[in-house]
């Protein structure tokens, strides 16, 4: 879309001849939908992929239930009971939030249209460790370095 492109219904994106395939929607500047509107996904697999690149920002209408990545420049806007089966970033701009779900694996959503689709992006998304297992796992590094560092001083004492 060179400009602005609106979503005013249902669009059934079709994975059943090529479950693998992705489709990706490249727009110039807004994209909107309007309240109630479906993307509905048939026929997905593991690897399918839905991909909205937006030029400058996404709004999309109450109650709506979308599906794909929504990659925006600017903001995404997401009214009352909107619901998107991938994910919603902004580069330089807010994410709005309320009342919204966002899920990375609709295996199992009905609520999103999709009948056989496991998600985006490989298997239908992975635990993510949270803060803590990180901070965990680096102090470890740190204790062992410091150890690894200790012994190296005592045999270089124990040479001289």
């Amino acid at each position: 879309f060179g400009t602005s492109a609106q979503l005013t219904g249902t669009l059934n994106l079709d994975f059943t001849n090529v479950p693998g395939s992705f489709f990706v929607f490249k727009i110039g500047s807004t994209l909107t939908t309007a309240s109630n509107s479906v993307v509905n996904v048939l026929g997905g697999g593991p690897n399918s992929g839905i991909f909205w690149d937006v030029g400058s920002s996404a709004t999309l209408g109450t109650d709506t239930s979308f599906a794909g990545n929504i990659l925006a420049q600017t903001s995404i806007t997401l009214n009352t009971g909107a619901t998107i089966c991938g994910r919603a970033i902004a580069l330089t701009g807010a994410v709005t939030m309320d009342t919204n779900t966002i899920s990375n694996n609709c295996a199992d959503g009905a609520d999103f249209g999709s009948q056989g689709f496991s998600g985006f992006g490989g298997s239908g998304g992975g635990a993510v460790p949270e803060p803590a297992t990180w901070a965990l796992m680096l102090s470890g590094f740190g204790v062992l370095g410091a150890m690894l560092r200790r012994q190296r001083r005592q045999g270089m004492a124990s040479l001289a």
